[in-house]
Formats: C-alpha cells, sequence, structure tokens
C-alpha cells in the first residue's frame, strides 16, 4: 500500500495508449492508495507533468518498430527533462534488445513486459519510490 506524504496520496502518471490496460492499472493504483493520473497520448503527459508532479511515471510502450523507439528515446527524454528525479517505469508489450537499450539509455530504470501482473507493478512501483527518496 502506498505511504501517504502530508495526508496526501502518492501521485503516479500512468501514459498509456491501451485504454483498457491504463484504466486496469489506474484502478489498481487507486485501490492501493495511489493516485492515478491517467492520459493516453505523450502530449497529454508533457502538458500535464509540471501541474501534476507525479512521484513515478508508466509509461506504455505499445510497439517495438525502430521508428517507434526512436520517438520513444525523444519521449523519455522529454519526461526526464522536465520530471528529472522521477523514476520512469516502462511497460512493453514485447520484449527486445533494441527496444530496452533505447528504454534504458533515456533514463528509465525499470522495464516490465506484458503480461503482467498488477502485484508485480506495485512491487516495482514500491522499489522506485524508495530508491527516489534516498
Amino acid at each position: 500500500m502506498a505511504s501517504r506524504q502530508n495526508g496526501e496520496r502518492i501521485r503516479v502518471m500512468i501514459v498509456e495508449q491501451d485504454l483498457d490496460f491504463g484504466l486496469k492499472l489506474a484502478d489498481w493504483l487507486a485501490t492501493h492508495g495511489y493516485q492515478p493520473v491517467f492520459v493516453r497520448t505523450v502530449e497529454a503527459a508533457i502538458d500535464e507533468l509540471s501541474g501534476v508532479r507525479p512521484r513515478a511515471i508508466f509509461v506504455g510502450l505499445g510497439c517495438s518498430e525502430p521508428a517507434v523507439q526512436f520517438d520513444m528515446a525523444e519521449v523519455l527524454l522529454m519526461i526526464q527533462t522536465v520530471c528529472p528525479r522521477v523514476p520512469v517505469i516502462t511497460i512493453a508489450d514485447e520484449l527486445s534488445e533494441h527496444l530496452t537499450q533505447v528504454v534504458f539509455r533515456q533514463g528509465a530504470r525499470r522495464f516490465v513486459v506484458k503480461p503482467v501482473e498488477f502485484s508485480q507493478v506495485g512491487e516495482v512501483l514500491q522499489s522506485e519510490l524508495s530508491a527516489a527518496t534516498m
């Protein structure tokens, strides 16, 4: 369960094009004490980042095509520029060596591959939040 700081729930942004998965993840986070902020586009995420001030960000990677990976590198770089100390956790539909290199090169510290148990997502999130406060 999420620990609260100053009585507020910990805000976690979800950037996910897959509506069904994004809503399920948001619901799971909400029932475990977090305040999820779900957006479906990168543009919306960038617009919301400074106002929302999330403590962690999940970024869904729906495709492993090289062109999309290049765009993802730019997206992750923008997120890290706006929120440099916020842990970024990526969730991919499939694993590829090239995608993994792109993700880690751009500052995402954790990489989860679907299908994923939400309890595993919760463990990764707690680990990243703990590491970010040290």
